[in-house]
């Protein structure tokens, strides 16, 4: 069997992580659409909600992956972490549908924010925190890109299985939906999460204790480390941008195309699903043109591609420039996170892979998540969703070029 430079076998590697990835952004994927969906059909058409949600469970997803990562480093171990954070993240996925059974509007409401925020915690333990950092751990700069290509190919595999999501939900409901995702979620948990292994050389991070979990975590915000790692930040600041526009019009992304296109859940799944073609193809070609330290260059195009995708999607009510629209979207945002993430790996210090983890998310998600449908319920207001949040998205995004402007310079100074 093929071994990699760290002693894996690299198809065991290869599948474990596929199943790990895959059913992570199954359930990542329903938080994020399906959750927002319910929560409007179910529970009150106020979106405000949604929003207040989405920004909630960005913060915990934040913290815990801070926390846990800096804790799996001390512990030198990610499996127990990932395996128990999967299984108990099934659960508390398919008891989602729990918050309908509360009386009153309020309560539902501040239900829906706890139960979503809970399996946040057990989800960002797992996924974001020590799933990711395991990637790190057993790739190197030889095969990263191909790695992060694999991992974000994961969120198309999963595409392609929740376009199934509105057929059952409109024969079966919301609790059949939940529970069916939250169970696969923990099987996979136990079967991979028992078959992977750490990292033959990772060990024990012997300055995380007590206190020092604390100055590991607090210490990533000096002054010092930023200049320290003034690309990894310039990186960071780039996707956090793209990724407040993105999220501007994605939470409200299913109820638009039930609401203002007048799209049945069953259809709507499948204007997406028709770019995830040009999505694999954007993932792959972006892994193999980062393995070739070419990843700024994927950084400079790539968000000309998702922004003239949403102008276009916030222009037309032809179903055919809509798909076409989410190939430019979806092709330009699948180039955009791979490139970032895989420069990211790159440039993370090699004793602190979990806890850089932490900082990634408060640029990838936590900023994102809060300020993105934020915005977008500010739109949208008490009206009906309207393609204005498509336009405003592409237009937040423009804003990115400011930092690429700088990263750009960085790498010529680097040069001379």
């Amino acid at each position: 069997m093929e071994q990699n430079k760290k002693g894996f076998s690299q198809k065991n590697v290869f599948w474990i992580v596929i199943a790990l990835a895959v059913l992570g952004q199954i359930a990542w994927g329903l938080e994020n659409s399906w959750f927002n969906t319910f929560t409007y059909d179910e529970i009150t058409t106020n979106t405000q909600p949604i929003a207040i949600m989405n920004g909630a469970s960005a913060i915990v997803a934040t913290v815990t992956t801070f926390l846990m990562g800096t804790l799996s480093d001390k512990a030198g171990k990610r499996k127990p972490f990932i395996l128990w954070g999967y299984v108990i993240w099934g659960i508390a996925t398919a008891g989602f549908y729990c918050c309908k059974l509360f009386p009153g509007e309020f309560t539902k409401c501040l239900m829906v924010v706890v139960l979503d925020c809970v399996m946040t915690f057990f989800g960002s333990t797992a996924y974001d925190s020590c799933f990711n950092a395991w990637t790190t751990d057993i790739s190197n700069k030889t095969n990263r890109g191909k790695i992060t290509a694999i991992v974000q190919i994961a969120p198309l595999i999963s595409g392609v299985i929740l376009a199934f999501a509105g057929a059952v939900i409109d024969n079966y409901g919301y609790a059949v939906f939940f529970i069916s995702v939250g169970a696969l979620v923990s099987l996979t948990g136990l079967i991979a999460g028992n078959a992977m292994q750490d990292a033959p050389d990772l060990r024990p991070n012997t300055e995380v204790t007590g206190k020092g979990i604390w100055k590991q975590i607090f210490g990533s915000f000096k002054i010092a480390t930023f200049k320290e790692n003034k690309k990894l930040f310039l990186v960071l600041c780039i996707i956090c941008i793209l990724l407040c526009g993105f999220q501007v019009s994605y939470a409200y992304e299913m109820i638009f195309a039930n609401q203002y296109l007048g799209i049945s859940k069953t259809y709507a799944t499948f204007l997406t699903a028709a770019a995830l073609p040009i999505m694999v193809i954007a993932s792959l070609w972006t892994g193999k043109l980062c393995d070739q330290g070419r990843g700024t260059k994927v950084l400079c195009f790539a968000p000309l591609l998702f922004i003239a995708g949403c102008l276009l999607h916030g222009s037309t009510m032809n179903i055919i420039l809509i798909i076409l629209a989410r190939v430019l979207l979806y092709g330009g945002w699948m180039a955009m996170m791979v490139a970032s993430t895989a420069m990211f790996k790159n440039l993370i210090p090699s004793d602190s892979h979990g806890r850089f983890e932490g900082m990634r998310m408060i640029f990838m998600v936590m900023i994102p998540m809060v300020v993105g449908p934020e915005i977008g319920s500010l739109l949208i207001g008490s009206g009906n969703v309207a393609p204005i949040i498509y336009i405003v998205s592409g237009i937040v995004a423009v804003l990115a070029y400011l930092p690429i402007f700088f990263l750009v310079q960085v790498e010529k100074n680097e040069i001379k």
